[in-house]
């Protein structure tokens, strides 16, 4: 498959760090939000350095000193690199992903290889490295040898089981040299003629042989008419005739060996040393580099796990010059919760409340920029980990976080680290198991702005800590037979809490009784629901998460799909003994009726400004209408640049429509087309205005109140277009009813609420 490799160049200048923003993406655009100062794989074309790992590449022009990032957005075909390699002689830059996804990048246009990672193997599928040799790439992997054609962008050979009697072996690397193919394995290196007799075939094991005693082999590369191969953990030398131990090296272990420039450049774990043309070499003394390549300006390219990348010698200053884009500090997300333009992300824990001790920290992206708390930016201290959920204060916008280990933080509203409330200054209790941690996990405010903490596996498993800073936890008594495993928690318009249990005990509902004196336990009440008929009727017992949506209803996600309490109201005040019992969202597909997202496994659930629903799968992303029997989109790693299926959590930005997609492999954002409605019509923009040309997209109308008319008028009066706002916000496509662009002129843009009180008229021209 062929792509054409979009790129937005994002100029800087070089300084140590260096860091990249990214511009707000347009109406239906993306753009990622990775971690990138942890680099395995580095190479050089031309004046581009290419950088790959865990979160994709970016480059580096070490002429425009322009930073790009390369993701699926544009045009990649996947997310986690495990080698970069580049054939200046085809203008090549070859990238190979972890599950054996293969992307070729030439002339702007991106080629997608995909047979080995869709090719059932029996055993361990990687691709360990890539060779070039004339027109063709020689793979080596876990499960043999592969051959890319590289004119014609497709597999053309493969050969396996060329062990001892067709033994299986794994390859490492792979050289042409003196008409022979040499192939690093891990029982030691092997090789065969390049070309034999007609016919002859090279899949065979007879037709290769073991060369010298070596009992493995790893990396090879040819330099100055001799070959350089890594055998049993040293570097030997073959000029054609005999071998010889390479002198150069400590007894660390080398990590890579590739030719750039001119020049060999081999990287160990305690040096980097260079082999130049003349025969001479030169160490540079740096350690811990994943790898290096060369400049031809006399620069080194170095990547590692700490400092994206490193260009050395650095600048007109000397010393070293590192560069990453702008990122978050890490790819997982446990919450992300918007507040005031500014997205706060908990890094968080394993979505099965099983798992620990990340280590991530805090994220805030504010005005197209990340700063990370393990970068000190927030003074958080390095001992707090696992932040889960998030809570913003009414008063003062102040935010808390839950830990999972270490009870709850308070940061003020600009990130500054002001508190850890723990057993000693707070009614938090610690694991009722016996270590010594105390596991926040759900915190929300209620409408007199008390702040609600469930405190996982303690005795005592809900505490409130009150407007007037006073504390107090509550027992739920031997509910769930002491395993108070309460983790999410939302509250409803009524003021009840609902509380999820992470080990299959469905939802607790806590009504707390007086709002005005909450510290009082003696009108508290509490239900649990389950998946019992007559007793909540929940899709499954595993409650995930749930929203309180603006009609009032409870939208349910669990490990068996989503179900809508509609009217909580009767939980706890139902004289009648009527149904209050979840149900599912059931259509229609050609004859056969089913449970929308039946069986799914539902992570997150959140609410845009028109009240529609984002419901994060492991299968993917659903965007369903306020009642949710209307599919608006479904984004799946396979139709959309989503960084992959199992979307964990999910953040909107109510001001700006922008939807972020929190996975294992990192968050991405999507540019929707709702916002929170506004009180009035004094902050309308249109977007783009005028209307040029070569403008293909949706026309934004932002600032409306909720659901509000809109028309498009010509400067006669004649209507154009007509639709309703999602929640603050409506696109126009620029077309006519009947599907044709609008011609060159002014057009009148008229907004209404349905009372017709309050308007709006505003002008757009549009230029063809």
């Amino acid at each position: 498959m062929k792509k054409i490799l979009a790129v937005a160049f994002l100029s800087l200048w070089v300084s140590s760090p260096v860091n990249s923003q990214q511009k707000t993406p347009k109406l239906n655009g993306w753009r990622v939000h990775l971690p990138y100062w942890q680099n395995k794989t580095v190479c050089v074309l031309g004046d581009k350095i290419y950088c790959g790992s865990a979160s994709g590449i970016f480059t580096y022009n070490s002429s425009d000193k322009s930073v790009e990032r390369i993701s699926k957005v544009n045009g990649m075909s996947d997310v986690e690199v495990s080698l970069l390699r580049s054939y200046p002689e085809k203008n090549i830059v070859f990238v190979i992903y972890e599950n054996a996804n293969m992307d070729i990048i030439q002339n702007n246009e991106i080629f997608n290889i995909a047979d080995i990672k869709l090719k059932t193997i029996i055993g361990k599928k990687t691709i360990n490295n890539v060779s070039f040799f004339e027109n063709k790439a020689y793979l080596s992997c876990s499960f043999g040898i592969v051959i890319v054609d590289l004119e014609r962008k497709q597999i053309v050979d493969s050969y396996n089981k060329l062990g001892f009697a067709g033994a299986q072996v794994e390859f490492f690397d792979i050289t042409i040299y003196n008409d022979y193919i040499y192939a690093s394995g891990n029982d030691g290196l092997y090789r065969t003629k390049r070309m034999l007799v007609f016919n002859d075939n090279l899949g065979y094991y007879d037709k290769w042989q073991k060369e010298s005693t070596f009992t493995s082999s790893r990396q090879s590369e040819i330099f100055r008419g001799k070959m350089y191969v890594v055998a049993d953990s040293i570097i030997k030398i073959f000029d054609g005739f005999a071998w010889s131990n390479y002198t150069q090296t400590s007894s660390k272990k080398t990590i890579d060996i590739q030719q750039s420039s001119g020049k060999l450049i081999i990287t160990l774990e305690d040096d980097i040393i260079t082999e130049n043309a003349d025969g001479t070499s030169s160490k540079l003394g740096i350690n811990y580099k994943n790898a290096c390549s060369y400049l031809a300006n006399g620069r080194y390219a170095m990547v590692d796990n700490f400092y994206g990348l490193t260009l050395y010698p650095g600048g007109d200053f000397g010393g070293y010059d590192y560069i990453f884009p702008n990122g978050p500090y890490a790819k997982t997300a446990a919450k992300m919760l918007y507040n005031n333009s500014s997205l706060w992300v908990g890094g968080g824990m394993a979505p099965s409340w099983l798992e620990g001790y990340s280590q991530s920290g805090v994220y805030n992206f504010s005005n197209n920029v990340w700063q990370n708390s393990k970068q000190k930016n927030f003074n958080l201290p390095d001992t707090i980990l696992d932040y889960v959920d998030a809570a913003v204060s009414p008063v003062n916008g102040d935010i808390f976080f839950s830990t999972y280990g270490s009870g709850l933080v308070q940061l003020n509203r600009d990130g500054k680290y002001l508190t850890n409330y723990n057993n000693k200054n707070s009614s938090l209790q610690n694991y009722a198991g016996g270590d010594k941690s105390l596991r926040t996990a759900g915190i929300v405010f209620d409408a007199k702005n008390n702040l609600w903490i469930t405190n996982h596996s303690a005795v005592n498993p809900i505490s409130v800590f009150t407007y007037n800073n006073q504390w107090k936890s509550f027992s739920v008594g031997n509910l769930f037979s002491g395993q108070n495993y309460l983790s999410r928690m939302i509250i409803d318009d009524l003021q009840r809490l609902w509380i999820a249990h992470t080990r299959d005990g469905g939802i607790l509902v806590y009504n707390f009784g007086n709002p005005n004196d909450v510290t009082q336990d003696g009108d508290d009440s509490y239900k649990v629901l389950t998946k019992d008929e007559g007793n909540g009727g929940l899709a499954s017992n595993q409650v995930n998460c749930f929203v309180n949506d603006k009609r009032g209803e409870i939208w349910i996600g669990t490990n068996n799909g989503l179900c809508i309490i509609s009217n909580p109201s009767l939980l706890f005040d139902n004289p009648e003994n009527i149904n209050f019992d979840a149900h599912q969202i059931v259509i229609k597909t050609n004859l056969v009726y089913s449970n929308f997202l039946g069986g799914e496994n539902i992570n997150c659930i959140k609410l845009d400004g028109a009240n529609r629903k984002w419901i994060g799968t492991s299968n993917g992303v659903w965007l369903v209408s306020e009642d949710g029997y209307t599919v608006i989109k479904n984004f799946t790693f396979q139709n959309s640049p989503l960084l992959d299926n199992n979307v964990t959590e999910i953040g909107i930005d109510d001001a700006s429509g922008e939807v972020f997609f929190a996975s294992d492999k990192g968050i991405i954002s999507y540019m929707g087309d709702a916002t929170e409605g506004e009180n009035n019509f004094k902050d309308v923009r249109i977007y783009p205005n005028p209307v040029r040309p070569n403008f293909t997209g949706d026309i934004s109308i932002r600032g409306l109140p909720n659901n509000v008319n809109v028309k498009v008028t010509d400067i006669s009066g004649n209507l154009v277009y007509e639709t309703t706002s999602n929640g603050g916000f409506a696109t126009w496509n620029g077309k006519n009813f009947l599907g044709q662009r609008v011609a060159t002129g002014v057009y009148m843009i008229m907004c209404a609420v349905k009372s017709g009180e309050n308007s709006f008229i505003g002008k757009i021209l549009f230029i063809n």
